[in-house]
């Protein structure tokens, strides 16, 4: 397992974990950093190094705890190989779950192969920015 540090959000980057090749994430932003309680969307962007292209691809942001997932967000993209992409994320809502959760960037390619179903071809798990008290006082 991966564990980066960026702007004090620590990030697991998935790709590691299950076997995926796609590319290498070097940088996952989050703004407002840290975020407070009256925080209504976020802006994320992911930021990395792509092995392989996505022409028809779609990028998801999840919030995920033990017993619910939340879909927050979801956007068409297309990723060149040999690049460094950018995904920004914006008007991400907030979404605060009961118990221990994480935010989720997945990437998916729509067509690979005769496959009708997208491919997860890279996410990436992190805990939001936030001061010490900041959630817990909401």
């Amino acid at each position: 397992m991966l564990m980066l540090e960026w702007l004090e959000l620590g990030f697991i980057v998935c790709l590691i974990v299950r076997g995926y090749d796609f590319g290498n994430v070097t940088h996952v932003n989050i703004s407002p950093n840290p975020v407070g309680p009256d925080v209504g969307e976020l802006s994320i962007t992911v930021i990395g190094h792509a092995k392989e292209s996505i022409h028809a691809g779609s990028i998801e942001v999840y919030a995920k705890s033990e017993n619910i997932t939340d879909l927050l967000r979801k956007q068409p993209c297309t990723i060149e190989s040999g690049t460094k992409f950018v995904l920004p994320l914006s008007e991400v809502p907030m979404d605060i779950l009961e118990g221990d959760y994480k935010y989720v960037v997945s990437l998916l390619d729509e067509k690979v192969g005769d496959s009708k179903e997208a491919k997860v071809r890279m996410c990436v798990d992190f805990d939001l920015p936030t001061s010490s008290s900041t959630l817990s006082s909401a």
